[in-house]
């Protein structure tokens, strides 16, 4: 697995919970560990980027999409990584 600072990380889970998932999904799809899902979750929802639906499913908010739409014209998210940290 490729290493991802916490910018990616927080961009990847925003992206995947666009249309609604559940912690475990969000965790699977994301690939991280159930404590780093609680800590990130917790972080975006005080943030106002995810918030929680009445069938628990976390949903990114309309700040949320926002905010990847500001991280998707910013030059500093358009890096191309090497071939070699592609495919570890």
């Amino acid at each position: 697995m490729v290493n991802r600072d916490r910018h990616e990380i927080v961009i990847e889970i925003l992206k995947k919970a666009t249309g609604g998932k559940h912690k475990t999904e969000l965790m699977r799809d994301v690939g991280l560990s159930f404590s780093q899902t609680k800590l990130y979750l917790g972080i975006l929802l005080k943030k106002g980027l995810l918030e929680v639906d009445d069938k628990r499913r976390f949903k990114t908010t309309t700040q949320g999409k926002v905010f990847l739409e500001k991280c998707a014209i910013c030059p500093l998210f358009d890096w191309e990584k090497p071939d070699n940290e592609r495919h570890r």
